[in-house]
């Protein structure tokens, strides 16, 4: 039977690449059915699933029932995990869900060691100007759905996003210098920042 597929399972393959060999501790905001935490303990030693969803999270549990994974309910903006105690900080599908991206955004920067990655994959609202991308995302996202096959999640829905790319680019940059923040082929928005190592220093150097 083929491995369930959907683009938010694959883009944990994009989020998966962007956390380094050398990550020791790994942190999944709003991980949903759990696909992501599972494929990152493969090669990290500690990951933290976090879900404010708690039927979603027993799910993911359920799924993944021999897999070394931290299972957390908890609101990312509460103070459920500490600052700065992950090597990595990645988030697949839940930005959105936030009450506030700005303010999200902000809260995510916070848990991440300096000189580790904050990886983030989200949707963005459609206007008149990326009109040629959402065609070609709507056409790519068809085409894969039909031949993958199109496994339905569990987790709660929240739509439309409220950002456009712009505003998502422009809320990023004043949040996370020196992110990146980039369209993707089937219709996701993709943010990638790296704390500086020391205050002042290396702000969004690649490495």
């Amino acid at each position: 039977m083929p491995a369930p597929w959907n683009v938010n399972i694959h883009y944990d393959g994009t989020l998966d690449a962007l956390v380094p060999s050398t990550a020791r501790s790994v942190l999944d905001v709003g991980c949903g059915d759990g696909f992501l935490a599972a494929r990152l303990a493969r090669r990290v030693s500690h990951v933290v699933a976090l879900d404010l969803d708690q039927p979603v999270l027993d799910r993911a549990q359920a799924r993944f029932p021999d897999v070394p994974v931290t299972w957390l309910h908890g609101d990312v903006l509460a103070d459920v995990v500490t600052p700065g105690s992950f090597d990595a900080v990645v988030s697949n599908a839940t930005l959105h869900h936030l009450p506030d991206t700005r303010t999200g955004l902000r809260r995510l920067s916070t848990l991440v060691r300096p000189g580790g990655v904050l990886a983030i994959v989200t949707f963005a609202r459609t206007d008149w100007r990326e009109l040629p991308w959402a065609a070609a995302a709507f056409i790519a996202r068809g085409v894969a759905n039909r031949a993958r096959g199109k496994w339905e999640h569990s987790a709660p829905t929240v739509w439309p996003p409220v950002d456009t790319f712009r505003q998502l680019r422009a809320v990023a940059e004043t949040e996370l210098p020196g992110a990146r923040v980039s369209r993707l082929v089937l219709g996701r928005v993709l943010i990638h920042w790296l704390p500086p190592t020391s205050a002042g220093s290396d702000i969004g150097t690649p490495r």
